[in-house]
């Protein structure tokens, strides 16, 4: 009652009725009604927007499409647009919020009444509203329930045109109907808008999904239940994701034996790059170290670039250093440092293959020669360090526990070596080291 009594005094409630006289009452002020048009574009124009209500009510209500004086360039629209924002601009100047409010509601009638009169040739429908959930946002704290009423706009624009919506405004407001569906409690239906709308998202949006799925589904039991629901309407391409994402979940939940059934299908369904890594890890995760090598070397023809490549080849040479096939070890490792020059882990590895090498051809007790390797393990680790900033610490921490063990002072002597001489690290030390054939330099 009491928004009804401020209606009145602001003018509209006397609109209203005048709908259903029969005989037009006279211009404002008596003027022509181009002068009436000309008058209300003045005054919206700079602001006046009390004055502009006084004609503008005339011209909505009784040249809402057509005005004699404009044979065919009318354009009665463009006057609820215009009234619309007198009335926003006369609300956002009250300090009585029931006023506010009143007119705020005024504005809304007016995008009630643009579209019940034009028809979908003359306006665009889902522009006006659009418009219309806009304003509804940006007055809703003098709109009952307006929060609430702002994302039943938005999700009735959703339903209207999907792409229109979620390409409007760089993604802004699928994003924001989406939070407030789930802010509201309203959690199935923001799981319903984000599984629709994903697939014709831009790559910003559906990151935002991933945030706001990670906030709803936070344990993997309740993650992996939902996307187990989604499979059935998934297209092929849907069921992919959903499979990637259930790998990852499982590998979390510690089930292996449904980590390798999700590897399986992928790869077996689209062996890309992604799939074939994910089966070299599984392999690799279970110390099957021969079915990781050949995986990792299926992937090696998938890789995208040569420090793909690189990770590629330094992850097989892992896999035959576990094996303890050195010398595989070393050619994968060194084909890792080729394709990335600048990757300090290569090097490292093979200073990790040499010092195996030690353990292996001493049968348990180092005499001098086989002292000699650990000065081409200090080799590969100082390379390691200089083109590799990020592995300058470990390497400091390492090369301690070397330098321990090379040959000292006596040692050296007794074999003739002198400080900055080259030596062999070959067949020279024993038949056991004759496959690295490198040189190194005593210290």
């Amino acid at each position: 009652m009491k928004k009804l009594i401020l209606l009145v005094l602001i003018g509209f409630f006397g609109l209203e009725l005048s709908f259903a006289q029969e005989e037009e009452p006279p211009t404002p002020l008596n003027l022509a009604p181009i002068a009436v048009q000309s008058l209300f574009n003045e005054s919206v124009r700079n602001e006046q927007y009390k004055d502009a209500l006084r004609y503008g009510r005339w011209l909505v209500t009784y040249r809402p499409k057509e005005m004699e004086d404009f044979p065919g360039t009318y354009r009665g629209d463009r006057n609820f647009r215009r009234m619309i924002e007198a009335y926003e601009g006369i609300a956002a100047k009250q300090s009585d919020p029931s006023l506010r409010e009143a007119y705020v509601d005024s504005a809304l009638i007016m995008y009630d009444r643009a579209l019940s009169i034009f028809t979908e040739e003359e306006i665009d429908h889902y522009q006006w509203k659009f418009n219309r959930a806009r304003f509804i946002q940006s007055n809703m704290r003098d709109i009952e329930d307006g929060r609430i009423m702002t994302m039943n706009e938005y999700n009735n624009l959703l339903e209207l045109d999907a792409e229109r919506f979620v390409n409007t405004g760089d993604g802004y407001f699928i994003k924001y109907l989406v939070s407030e569906k789930v802010a509201n409690g309203f959690r199935d239906d923001a799981i319903t808008i984000m599984n629709n709308t994903q697939p014709i998202a831009s790559a910003d949006v559906v990151s935002h999904f991933n945030e706001v799925r990670s906030e709803l589904f936070r344990s993997p039991e309740e993650r992996i239940d939902f996307l187990l629901t989604q499979m059935e309407d998934a297209d092929e391409a849907g069921e992919m994701e959903i499979y990637a994402e259930l790998f990852e979940l499982y590998e979390r939940k510690g089930n292996r034996e449904k980590q390798q059934e999700v590897a399986k299908i992928l790869y077996e369904r689209e062996p890309n790059y992604e799939n074939i890594m994910r089966m070299a890890e599984y392999a690799e995760n279970r110390a099957n170290n021969r079915e990781a090598i050949g995986f990792f070397r299926e992937a090696l023809d998938h890789a995208a670039d040569n420090q793909q490549r690189s990770r590629i080849n330094y992850r097989i040479s892992s896999n035959h250093f576990q094996m303890r096939n050195l010398q595989e070890a070393r050619r994968f490792a060194r084909l890792a440092n080729e394709q990335d020059p600048n990757w300090g882990e290569p090097l490292i590895r093979i200073a990790e293959i040499y010092a195996q090498a030690v353990n292996e051809c001493s049968s348990g007790g180092l005499d001098r020669t086989d002292k000699v390797v650990y000065w081409l393990v200090i080799d590969y680790l100082e390379r390691a360090r200089r083109v590799d900033n990020s592995v300058s610490n470990r390497v400091q921490r390492s090369i301690p526990s070397y330098q321990g063990i090379t040959p000292n002072a006596e040692e050296k002597f007794y074999m003739n070596w002198e400080d900055g001489e080259q030596i062999r690290v070959g067949g020279n030390l024993g038949s056991c080291y004759e496959w690295i054939s490198e040189n190194t330099t005593v210290r």
